[in-house]
């Protein structure tokens, strides 16, 4: 019984694996239940959507629900945080989102913000060391926040504008969108923004990214300029894998709309798939490029072969209570 349960616990394990490291999260359009900003999981490896749910009502005030979710990131803690703001509020928050429900937690006000820019500029990255680092690509400043109080310090100007965030190992990467097709390294000593290199593609509107588990780096391409207010999508949402060491984009295909009308496709903005990846090793091998870090056949593989071992430790046993 108990190899029994064994057996069945790996298989379970490995199915959670294949869940855990093939989904990103992303936020779309407002809810048509309470008008929040809905809350939606990515498959990377078929590049479809599915609804988790709306950030929700702050303080439960029906009228003031949370219309604006960006930023999006994991942190060292393995909790889903982003920028958050309520539709009567000014300032914004920093939230937790539930992955399961998508309803928005509130942990502080982000306060300090000199000449406050537009929440939907704002991007965020933890470090390794449980640091939270903060972007905007209105006015291109770069702070340090303190999550549990919301405050923050100005680091310095990064000289460019940047979209997201994402960390490997010790070095805070910085995207570049709406015009700007590079991939940057941030110094989170004076926020100058280095370049690593240019995508070789044009990326007119934002670009968010994040790495899975493995450090191979994906990339969403936003359907719209949300800063500039464009009343129609000049491209679809897609997704991308980029080369963290040289910085050349592999667009991998537009992502699937949960609606059914395929023209105006899910205004996305953000992306998390896993805790900062704390390794000083290099980027993975260009032979991941367009799977997830556990590809569902290298889980199946990995499935059988456990499944393999733990019914010849079967046999074996019935034919040691045979002699």
């Amino acid at each position: 019984m108990a190899l029994r349960a064994f057996i069945a616990a790996s298989l379970l394990v490995v199915a959670g694996l294949c869940r855990a490291q093939s989904a990103a999260y992303t936020a779309g359009e407002p809810s048509t239940i309470d008008n929040s900003q809905m809350i939606y999981r990515v498959d990377l490896a078929t590049r479809s959507t599915v609804p988790v749910g709306s950030a929700g009502l702050y303080n439960g005030d029906s009228t003031n629900p949370f219309t604006l979710i960006s930023g999006l990131t994991f942190g060292t803690d393995q909790k889903l945080y982003a920028v958050a703001l309520p539709s009567k509020a000014q300032q914004p928050l920093l939230v937790t989102l539930n992955p399961v429900s998508g309803n928005a937690s509130v942990v502080s006000t982000i306060s300090g913000l000199a000449g406050t820019p537009s929440a939907a500029s704002l991007s965020l990255s933890f470090s390794c060391d449980g640091r939270l680092w903060m972007a905007s690509s209105e006015n291109n400043n770069f702070w340090e926040v303190t999550p549990a109080s919301g405050q923050t310090r100005l680091v310095g100007t990064l000289g460019v504008k940047l979209t997201s965030l994402a960390t490997k190992g010790s070095t805070l990467y910085g995207f570049g969108g709406s015009g700007t097709a590079n991939l940057y390294s941030v110094d989170v000593g004076t926020g100058a923004a280095g370049l690593i290199g240019t995508y070789g593609i044009a990326v007119p509107n934002p670009v968010d990214g994040a790495f899975d588990a493995s450090g191979t780096l994906w990339g969403l391409l936003r359907n719209y300029n949300d800063l500039n207010n464009s009343p129609l999508p000049s491209q679809l949402n897609t997704l991308a894998q980029i080369d963290a060491a040289k910085g050349t984009m592999s667009t991998l295909g537009t992502i699937a709309d949960p609606r059914t009308n395929p023209l105006y496709k899910s205004r996305m903005r953000g992306l998390a798939i896993a805790p900062p990846v704390c390794v000083t090793d290099g980027p993975p091998p260009a032979s991941t490029v367009g799977a997830p870090v556990f590809s569902p056949l290298g889980l199946g593989a990995f499935a059988a072969s456990m499944l393999a071992a733990a019914l010849l430790a079967l046999r074996r046993q019935r034919r040691n209570r045979l002699r």
